[in-house]
């Protein structure tokens, strides 16, 4: 086989692994967004339940604001420790504060294998380097699988959270920085 076929197929396969990592990336990075979002109302929720038995409670210090054999004096505080420790249960239930982590920590496996096939060519321009290019880029597919391996699943459910946050935020791929986002707008228009 010429060395330029060869090249051309290290390249090819070097593509490959730059837009599995950043389509599994953007991915996971969607789903860890969408579930520190619902940690957070879980958490405001809480935050707010606990607040409101706090001032319930200061506030049936003063005499005369209702009459203390009244029902809703009586049953509120109740309620409002029901709900919180609810809320509390459904927190410790659905993890969504663990799964978002992990989820996020696969997007960041992926977007550093992402960074290392997109600035390949810096390491291996030409055919000279082919034998060290071809090494790499099996290495490249080998930690590929090693994190996919790692990573969470992404069911159909998952998708839906993910075309739901993607909706959300205009489709705007979270993952990448502004400066990237600028360079692939140049790279379409040159």
């Amino acid at each position: 086989m010429n060395t330029d076929s060869l090249y051309q197929q290290i390249e090819d396969e070097f593509h490959r692994h730059l837009v599995d990592c950043h389509d599994s990336k953007r991915a996971h990075f969607d789903l860890a967004d969408y579930y520190y979002e619902k940690a957070n109302i879980l958490y405001y929720f809480q935050s707010f339940g606990l607040t409101v038995i706090t001032a319930w409670l200061l506030s049936t210090q003063f005499e005369g604001f209702l009459p203390k054999d009244n029902s809703i004096v009586k049953a509120t505080p109740t309620v409002l420790a029901i709900i919180v420790s609810v809320l509390t249960i459904v927190e410790h239930v659905f993890r969504f504060k663990d799964k978002a982590a992990t989820h996020e920590q696969a997007a960041k496996r992926y977007h550093t294998l992402w960074r290392a096939c997109k600035n390949w060519k810096t390491d291996f321009p030409d055919d000279s380097t082919i034998e060290q290019a071809r090494l790499v880029v099996q290495k490249y597919r080998e930690q590929l699988n090693d994190i996919n391996r790692d990573s969470p699943h992404l069911s159909s459910v998952s998708w839906g959270k993910i075309a739901k946050m993607r909706a959300k935020s205009g489709n705007k791929d979270v993952s990448k920085y502004s400066f990237e986002e600028e360079e692939k707008r140049h790279d379409i228009y040159s």
